[in-house]
């Protein structure tokens, strides 16, 4: 596996100066990075692949930020334009990885909700709406594949593991040309275990987020906003490293991902080179 670090961390100027934004991570260890549309948009290839080649690093992956599932399951062409507008611009590239989450309304909705209660919409509680979801997501995640050699890999947060699972079983059931961008994270603090999912459904993963969290005693009354903002750094908390690496080093293949994802809180620079030393550590010592 190669390991990377996200952007996200570092919103807007990652278009307004990548060049400092990609050399920091180069500088840190990180072997590839993942972009978000959100920030640095899908225009500017040229732009972005030239200060990768600067600072020999690669695109691992870019995120596409405008899939809905409520489109998915009412308007699925808004959603596949979503996911070929991203596709297009990674096609050319070597790593064709395209990071997809799901969103399920806006975040001042979500924000205020906790995990057991997941998103808003009754649409996405209903195991036979969920189901066409993942139907039609998996057309258009196997067209795009036979289109642009690009493969879709879907980016979970906490909603998708309510109702027992239901959003993110029903897509690992009925979409299995689509593969998972699995954030550790949001797993664990869901109360999913990266390394039995993993177990359960082998094959799957190709691409993984990592964080670490400080496991709470119950899990479900927490709101989505004060998870979101409690992730510590890599190595710290209850995540348990050495087994969860020792997973990925079977699961993950030679070209495949496992990126670092730092979003909020007191994270900078400094949080992705002890990340990526504690990481290349445990994965040279598996």
């Amino acid at each position: 596996m190669k390991l990377g670090a996200h952007c996200v961390l570092y919103g807007a100027e990652v278009a307004s100066d990548t060049d400092a934004v990609i050399s920091r991570l180069a500088d840190v260890g990180a072997e590839g990075c993942e972009l978000g549309e959100r920030f640095f948009g899908v225009e500017d290839r040229e732009k972005l692949t030239s200060v990768l080649d600067k600072y020999h690093i690669v695109l691992a992956g870019m995120h596409c930020n405008n899939m809905n599932l409520l489109d998915l399951l009412y308007e699925p062409e808004k959603s596949r334009a979503a996911l070929e507008k991203v596709a297009q611009f990674v096609a050319p590239l070597p790593d064709k990885n395209v990071i997809a989450t799901g969103m399920a309304g806006g975040l001042e909705s979500l924000n205020k909700r906790t995990l057991a209660q997941g998103a808003e919409a009754p649409e996405l509680h209903d195991a036979a709406k969920v189901r066409q979801i993942a139907e039609n997501l998996n057309a258009i995640v196997k067209d795009i594949k036979n289109t642009y050699g690009v493969q879709v890999h879907y980016h979970n947060h906490s909603w998708e593991f309510c109702d027992n699972g239901l959003i993110w079983f029903a897509l690992a059931d009925y979409a299995p040309d689509l593969m998972f961008a699995l954030d550790t994270g949001w797993a664990a603090v869901s109360g999913y275990d990266p390394v039995e999912l993993m177990d359960r459904y082998p094959g799957r993963f190709h691409y993984v987020h990592l964080r670490d969290y400080v496991r709470a005693a119950d899990p479900g009354v927490r709101v989505f906003n004060e998870v979101h903002s409690g992730y510590v750094d890599l190595g710290t908390g209850d995540m348990n490293y050495p087994r969860l690496m020792r997973k990925l080093s079977t699961e993950l293949g030679p070209d495949d991902w496992a990126i670092v994802e730092y979003e909020l809180g007191n994270f900078d620079k400094n949080s992705y080179l002890k990340a990526l030393s504690y990481l290349h550590g445990v994965r040279d010592m598996l």
